[in-house]
C-alpha cells in the first residue's frame, strides 16, 4: 500500500514539474529575462498550478516531506519560478524570502506565521511585478501573517471528521477510521488552500505593482531597507535553541570569518568549518560517569519473553510507519492533534493482532484519543506502543491506562528532542547551506543583493535533497527502534548522554552558520554624515566599519535574540522593525525635502538609514520602484 501512495505523490510532483517546464507560450508567461525588472502576465493554468503546489506543501502526498520541502520558500520559489519560467530568478526572491522563516517552528497546533502562503505567493506577487528580493520580504511577510487563516480554519474544521472517525470506531471499522483521517479533511483543505491562492496568483501582482507605484519613492526603499533588517528576525529566533553555552561563541566565529572575508567564503565551507570544529569542541566534552554506568545498567539483558502466539511481520510494521509518514497531519485538528493519524497509523497492526469486532473497536478508540509529537523523532513512541499492543495480544496484562500511559509520556520528551533537532536545528542549517547556494549575498555594507545577475536553483534542489535524505532516515530509524527496543529505548538515550552531545554538536555547527547567515543577509546602514574641519565624515562608514565592520547588523541580531528570550512576540517585533524601516527611509534632511519627487538617496545624509553615498550633487530623479 505505502507504494500506492509513494507513487501517487511521486506523479503528482512530477506532473507539476513537468507542466512547469512547458514553453512559455503554452502556459501564457511572458518572455523571462534577468539582465532587468521584467513583468510577468499570470495565466489560469499557471495560477491554478501554483494553487496546486501551495495545497501540496500542506498536505499529505509527498511521504511527509512537504513540510520540510514545498513549505520552504527557498524551494516554493524555484517551482514558482519553474512555473512562471524563470526558475533562477524565483529560487533568489524565495530565498530572500525564507531568511526571516529560519527559525520558523509550528508545533502543537500553533503557526506563528504560514512561511508556505509567504513563499508561494510572495514569490508570484515578486517575480511577476518586477519585484526585487528585498522587495519581497516584508510583502510575503504580510502574506504569511494572511495564511494563517486558513491553518487555523482548518484545525477547527478537522475537529469535526475526528467525531466522523469516533462513529467508524463504534462499528469495528477499520478501513472507514482510516478513510475519516484523510478524505473529509484533505477535500476541505485542498478548497481552502487553492481558491485564495489561486485568485492572489491571478489578481495580486497587478494590484501590488499598482501599490507600489502610487507609493512615494522614500516608502519604497523603506521595503528595501526593511529587507536587510527583517532578516535578523528569523535569525534570533533560530537562536533561542542553540545560541547558549559553550556553542556561544561559535555564532560570532562564523559572522567575523564571512564578514572580514567580505563574504567570499561560502556557506558550505562555513558549515565544513563548523562541522570540524563541533568534533573537536565534542572530544573536550567528558561524558559523565554515572550517567555511562546508568546506561551500561540499562542495556542489561531482560528476561527471557515466551514465544508469542500471534506476531507482527516487517511487512506490518513498514505499513504501520508508511501511513504514519503520510497521513500524520491529513486531519490535524485542535481536539486531537495529530490523534486520528495516529490510528491510521495503527489499522494493520490492529488487522494483524485483532480479530473480534469487540478487541478491534476497543483498539481503534484506544488510539483515536489525543496525541501530539514530533512526526520523526517522535516514532520511536509508536514503535514502543506497536511492541506493547503486540505483547497485549499475545496475553500480556497490559491494559488500555498502560499503553496511554506510555504514549502520553513519551510524546512530550520526543517533541522537544524532535522539534529541536529537525526544525531548530537541521531544516535551519540545511536550508542556510540552499540559501548560500542560491545566490544571496551582501557586498560590505550594502543592503543584500544579488551574487549576479539571477539566482542559482540548484540551492532549492540540493536542499530538496538533503532534507529529504535525513528526515526519512531519521524516521525510519526511530520507529524500527522504538518497536525492537520498546519502551526502554528513549530511557537508554536519555541515560547514555548521546542526546545531549548531539545537542552540544549540532549547536556548534548551527552557531557558526547562523552567524555566517547574519553577516550575510543582516544589513543596517547609518546614511547621516557630520562636517569636521569642512569635510563630511559619515558615521558608520569612518568611524564604526574601521572597528568592527557588520557591528550594527551583529547589535540588531543579539538584541532581537535578548527581546524574545524576555518574551517579547515575534510578530510585534516585525511590526516595529517594518515600521521604523520605512520611516528611517524619509529624507529628514538633505535633499528632495522641497519636491516629493526628489528623494535623492545617491546623495548623503538624506535619511536615516541608507546605504551610504558620498556627498555629490543629486542625481535626477528617474528611479522607479
Amino acid at each position: 500500500m505505502q507504494r500506492k501512495y509513494a507513487a501517487a505523490g511521486a506523479g503528482l510532483l512530477v506532473m507539476m514539474l513537468l507542466a512547469a517546464t512547458m514553453p512559455a507560450a503554452v502556459l501564457g508567461a511572458g518572455a523571462a529575462t534577468t539582465s532587468a525588472p521584467h513583468q510577468i502576465t499570470v495565466s489560469l493554468l499557471q495560477a491554478a498550478l501554483i494553487a496546486i503546489g501551495y495545497y501540496l506543501a500542506n498536505s499529505p502526498w509527498l511521504f511527509g516531506l512537504a513540510f520540510f520541502t514545498l513549505y520552504r520558500p527557498l524551494v516554493a520559489g524555484f517551482f514558482v519560478g519553474l512555473i512562471l519560467g524563470d526558475p533562477a530568478q524565483g529560487t533568489l526572491i524565495g530565498a530572500a524570502i525564507n531568511i526571516p522563516y529560519l527559525g520558523f517552528i509550528s508545533a502543537g497546533g500553533n503557526l506563528p506565521a504560514d512561511a508556505g502562503f509567504a513563499g508561494w505567493v510572495g514569490t508570484t506577487v515578486a517575480l511577476a511585478s518586477g519585484i526585487d528580493a528585498t522587495k519581497a520580504i516584508p510583502i510575503a511577510f504580510g502574506l504569511g501573517l494572511l495564511g494563517t487563516i486558513i491553518f487555523y480554519g482548518r484545525m477547527a474544521v478537522d475537529s469535526v471528521f475526528a467525531h466522523w472517525a469516533d462513529a467508524r470506531a463504534e462499528k469495528a471499522d477499520i478501513a472507514g477510521v482510516a478513510l475519516m483521517n484523510w478524505l473529509p479533511g484533505q477535500a476541505f483543505l485542498f478548497v481552502a488552500s487553492f481558491v485564495p491562492v489561486f485568485l492572489l496568483a491571478l489578481n495580486g501582482p497587478s494590484a501590488v505593482q499598482d501599490a507600489l507605484n502610487a507609493l512615494p519613492l522614500w516608502t519604497v526603499n523603506g521595503l528595501v531597507i526593511a529587507g536587510g533588517i527583517l532578516p535578523a528576525i528569523g535569525i534570533a529566533l533560530n537562536m533561542r535553541f542553540i545560541f547558549r553555552g559553550s556553542a556561544i561563541p561559535y555564532f560570532f566565529i562564523g559572522f567575523i570569518l564571512m564578514t572580514e572575508t567580505h563574504g567570499s567564503v561560502s556557506l558550505v565551507v562555513i558549515a565544513a568549518i563548523g562541522l570540524c570544529l563541533a568534533y573537536l569542541h565534542l572530544n573536550f566534552v567528558r561524558r559523565d560517569a554515572p550517567l555511562a554506568a546508568a546506561a551500561a545498567e540499562s542495556t542489561a539483558a531482560p528476561a527471557q519473553a515466551p514465544e508469542p502466539k500471534v506476531r507482527l511481520t516487517r511487512g506490518d510494521l513498514i505499513r504501520s510507519w508508511a501511513l504514519w509518514t503520510f497521513f500524520a497531519h491529513a486531519n490535524y485538528s485542535y481536539e486531537r492533534l495529530q490523534g486520528t493519524g495516529f490510528a491510521h497509523a495503527m489499522t494493520p497492526i490492529i488487522k494483524r493482532l485483532y480479530t473480534t469486532p469487540d478487541d478491534i473497536r476497543d483498539a481503534l478508540k484506544r488510539h483515536l484519543v489525543f496525541f501530539n509529537t514530533e512526526p520523526n523523532f517522535g516514532n520511536v513512541v509508536h514503535g514502543t506502543v506497536i511492541a506493547m499492543e503486540e505483547q497485549r495480544a499475545n496475553g500480556a496484562a497490559i491494559d488500555d491506562d498502560a499503553i496511554n500511559s506510555v504514549k502520553s509520556g513519551l510524546m512530550g520528551p520526543m517533541a522537544g528532542i524532535g522539534d529541536t533537532l529537525s526544525q531548530s536545528t537541521i531544516t535551519p542549517i540545511l536550508l542556510a547551506l540552499g540559501i548560500g547556494i542560491a545566490g544571496g549575498t551582501a557586498s560590505g555594507s550594502a543592503v543584500p543583493t544579488l551574487s549576479g545577475a539571477t539566482g542559482n536553483p540548484l540551492g532549492a534542489i540540493i536542499y530538496m535533497v538533503l532534507v529529504s535524505i535525513v528526515i526519512v532516515a531519521i524516521g525510519y530509524t526511530a520507529w524500527m527502534q522504538g518497536y525492537s527496543r520498546g519502551r526502554s529505548f528513549v530511557t537508554e538515550i536519555l541515560k547514555s548522554g548521546a542526546i545531549d552531545r548531539v545537542l552540544i554538536g549540532a549547536g556548534v555547527l548551527g552557531n557558526m552558520v547562523l552567524g555566517a547567515l547574519a553577516a550575510t543577509f543582516v544589513v543596517v546602514n547609518l546614511a547621516p554624515t557630520v562636517t569636521i574641519a569642512g569635510a563630511q565624515m559619515n558615521l558608520q562608514a569612518a568611524i564604526i566599519d574601521p572597528l568592527f565592520p557588520g557591528a550594527l547588523a551583529l547589535g540588531l541580531v543579539v538584541m532581537t535574540w535578548w527581546l524574545l528570550q524576555r518574551r517579547v512576540n515575534p510578530l510585534a517585533l516585525l511590526a516595529i522593525y517594518l515600521v521604523f524601516s520605512i520611516a528611517a527611509a524619509y529624507p529628514f534632511f538633505g535633499p528632495g525635502q522641497a519636491n516629493s519627487g526628489d528623494y535623492s538617496y545617491g546623495a548623503c545624509t538624506s535619511s536615516l538609514l541608507h546605504q551610504y553615498s558620498p556627498c555629490g550633487a543629486p542625481p535626477a530623479p528617474s528611479a522607479q520602484p
